[in-house]
């Protein structure tokens, strides 16, 4: 999921639907902006921190991060995953 999640408000939603979509151990791939505060262009953007949160409260496992890389445009993107845990999201 590249550059994506920053356009719905409700993250968490967007999460568990994606998690449907995969097998048990199955990896969610994130790419996004590091940054909480968003623009016109990228209204709701998530930091690394934000999403292990909400990652965990749709029923993955803690999110690793993957790298960072600088951006012009909104400080750093970064990359992390995400496994898909066995047990339901609650």
């Amino acid at each position: 999921m590249a550059n994506s999640l920053h356009f719905f408000k409700d993250k968490t939603a967007v999460l568990r639907g994606a998690r449907q979509h995969l097998r048990p151990g199955g990896v969610l791939l994130l790419v996004e902006y590091n940054v909480d505060k968003g623009n016109p262009w990228v209204p709701y953007p998530i930091s690394f921190e934000i999403f292990r949160e909400l990652a965990t409260r749709a029923g993955f496992a803690t999110p690793r991060l993957l790298g960072k890389h600088p951006s012009r445009f909104l400080r750093e993107f970064y990359a992390a995953e995400a496994i898909r845990e066995e047990a339901p999201a609650r």
